[in-house]
C-alpha cells in the first residue's frame, strides 16, 4: 500500500474517532481507505473496491435505503401515484407548507420520486404566484344612455 498525508478539519477527524470509538470502523485507516473506495465506486463505473470486507462495511454502516436512492423501493413509501395525488390536493389548497413536509418525511432526499413531487409542488406554487400577481378582471360595466 502507498502511504498518503491528508489533512482534515478537526471537527472531520473528531467525527472519524467517535465512529472508531463506537466500533463501526476498526481503524481510521478503514474509515479513510473504505471512503475512498465508496466514493470511487459511486463515481467510476469500472471501479472495484478493494478495501478488504468492503460489502460487509457497506451493509453495516450504509443503510439500504440510501444505498438505493432512486430506486423503486416503493415498500417503505407511500404508492408514488397516491403521493402525487396528496401533493396535488395540498397544492390546490394553498397548503405548500404542509405539501413539503409530506415529502420531506416519505422520501429520502433526492429519491427520484421526492424530485418529481416536489417539481410538481414547484409548478403548483409558480401558478397561484401567477394568479395572485394577475389584476382581478373588471366586471362589465353596462352602457347606460340618457335620454335628454
Amino acid at each position: 500500500m502507498v502511504k498518503s498525508t491528508v489533512r482534515f478539519p478537526e471537527p472531520v477527524v473528531e467525527e472519524i474517532e467517535s465512529l472508531v470509538e463506537e466500533g463501526q470502523f476498526e481503524s481510521k485507516s478503514e474509515f479513510y481507505r473504505f471512503s475512498a473506495d465508496y466514493v470511487l465506486s459511486r463515481t467510476l463505473d469500472e471501479y472495484e473496491p478493494e478495501t478488504i470486507d468492503y460489502e460487509a462495511i457497506e451493509a453495516e454502516v450504509i443503510p439500504q435505503t440510501e444505498r438505493e436512492l432512486g430506486g423503486d423501493g416503493d415498500d417503505d413509501g407511500p404508492p408514488f401515484f397516491d403521493s402525487v395525488a396528496f401533493v396535488r390536493k395540498l397544492a390546490l389548497r394553498g397548503r405548500f407548507s404542509d405539501a413539503e413536509d409530506f415529502i420531506d418525511h416519505q422520501y429520502v432526499p433526492g429519491d427520484r420520486h421526492a424530485v418529481l413531487l416536489e417539481e410538481i409542488l414547484r409548478l403548483y406554487r409558480e401558478d397561484a404566484a401567477a394568479e395572485e400577481q394577475s389584476p382581478a378582471p373588471e366586471p362589465d360595466r353596462e352602457t347606460t344612455t340618457r335620454s335628454r
